[in-house]
C-alpha cells in the first residue's frame, strides 16, 4: 500500500476533500489535531476500526477517543438520559468552557457507537478538537472519526507527519500533513461521577482549570479498574528505544553520566542526551530544551541518532506540570509486557 501525503498547509480543501473520500471509502487516514496526530477511521465502520488496533498493535481492551466536528455529533454518541441531573450540569460547563480544545469526557454511550470502540464498556471517550482541519475532515467524512494517536504502539505519540509516515507507511491510506501540533501532548480525560471530576489522564486542562470552571471536586481515580474508561492509561507508553532516566538536579547528573559511561566498552562514554528546561552547562552531554509541545519530537530525534541514554533533568517547573511529569514517567518505565500509546 502507497501512503498518500495530503498536503493541509498549501491546499487545505483538497485535503479535507480527499480524507473524508478514504474515510467514508473504509480506508484508515492519519489526520492532525491540536494534540497529537490521530489514527482516523468512522465509528460505524467496524472493520476499519479493527484496522486500526491491527496496524497500531494496540490491545482491544484499550477504548478509542471519538473526536465529533460540533456538540449535534457528541449528543448522537452520548447517551445523555443516564447522566445525573447535577454530574450533567457540571459536563455542560466542561464542554462550554474547553470545546472545541484538549479535553475528553468519558460519558454513556449510544448504540451508535461500535462497541469495539469501547473496548466493549457502556462508556464512550469524546471530544470536539480545536483545530479547524481536524473538525472540517470529520465533517467530510460524515461521521464522528475514532482516532487513538497515529503511531505503532508503546512508541513516542506522533507531533509531524514525518513521525506519522516512521512508524505507519505503507500500512495507511493517507497522512493529512497540517504541521507540527500546537499542544504535543494528549489530551486531557476525565469522568463525572458524584458530582466530583475524576481525572484519568492529565494533559494540558489542569486541575485548576476544571474546578475553576465547574465548582466541582477534582480527584484521582479511587480504583485501579477506574482508568480502565480512559484510552492510553493501562499499557506503558511513549517510550523511546534509548533509555531514559529522571533526576532532580543538576546535582545527580554527574553521577549518572559516570554510570553511563561506565556500561560502555571501557574505552568511549556512551551517547548521551539531556532534555532539561535550560542549558546546564555540562560538557560530554548534549542539550535539547525540554517543552510539552516538543517533548515527543525529542524522543524520536534522540532514535533516529542513536542516543543510547537520555537524561531528563525535572526541575520545579517540570515537577508542576502534571501532563509533562505523566508522559516523562511512562516513558522512563522499564519494557515489560505490552505497550501502548494513546
Amino acid at each position: 500500500m502507497t501512503t498518500d501525503i495530503l498536503d493541509a498547509l498549501s491546499d487545505p480543501d483538497g485535503a479535507v476533500r480527499r480524507a473524508g473520500e478514504l474515510l467514508r471509502g473504509g480506508q484508515l487516514v492519519a489526520i492532525p489535531t491540536e494534540t497529537v496526530y490521530g489514527l482516523a477511521a468512522r465509528i460505524d465502520d467496524t472493520e476499519a476500526l479493527g484496522r486500526i488496533f491491527r496496524v497500531k498493535g494496540r490491545p482491544q481492551d484499550n477504548p478509542l477517543i471519538v473526536h465529533c466536528s460540533a456538540r449535534e455529533q457528541v449528543d448522537e454518541v452520548v447517551d445523555w438520559s443516564v447522566v445525573d441531573t447535577a454530574d450533567r450540569t457540571i459536563v455542560e460547563r466542561l464542554m462550554e468552557a474547553f470545546w472545541p480544545g484538549p479535553l475528553t469526557l468519558v460519558l454513556p454511550r449510544t448504540a451508535v457507537v461500535d462497541a469495539i470502540v469501547s473496548a466493549g464498556l457502556d462508556t464512550v471517550a469524546v471530544r470536539i478538537p480545536g483545530l479547524d482541519i481536524t473538525r472540517r475532515i470529520i465533517e467530510e467524512a460524515g461521521m464522528p472519526l475514532a482516532a487513538p494517536s497515529a503511531n505503532r504502539s508503546g512508541r513516542p505519540s506522533p507531533t509531524t507527519a514525518e513521525h506519522v509516515m516512521d512508524d505507519l507507511q505503507a500500512t495507511i491510506a493517507a497522512v493529512v500533513d497540517g504541521g507540527p501540533c500546537q499542544e504535543g501532548l494528549e489530551s486531557t480525560v476525565v469522568r463525572v461521577v458524584g458530582g466530583r471530576i475524576v481525572v484519568l489522564r492529565p494533559g494540558s486542562v489542569t486541575r485548576v482549570q476544571l474546578h475553576e470552571v465547574s465548582g466541582a471536586a477534582v480527584v484521582d481515580p479511587e480504583r485501579v479498574d477506574d482508568t480502565a474508561h480512559s484510552p492510553g492509561t493501562r499499557y506503558r507508553h511513549y517510550a523511546p528505544v534509548a533509555s531514559m532516566i529522571l533526576v532532580d538536579s543538576v546535582d545527580e547528573i554527574g553521577t549518572s553520566y559516570v554510570n553511563v559511561a561506565s556500561a560502555g566498552d571501557g574505552t568511549e562514554p556512551l551517547r548521551i542526551v539531556m532534555l532539561a528546561t535550560s542549558e546546564p552547562g555540562l560538557p560530554g552531554i548534549e542539550w535539547r530544551p525540554l517543552l510539552p509541545s516538543t517533548l515527543f519530537a525529542e524522543l524520536r530525534r534522540a532514535d533516529r541518532l542513536h542516543v543510547e541514554k537520555i537524561i531528563v533533568l525535572c526541575d520545579e517547573a517540570v515537577r508542576r506540570n502534571e501532563a509533562l511529569m505523566n508522559r516523562l514517567r511512562k516513558a522512563a518505565e522499564p519494557t515489560h509486557g505490552t505497550s501502548e500509546t494513546k
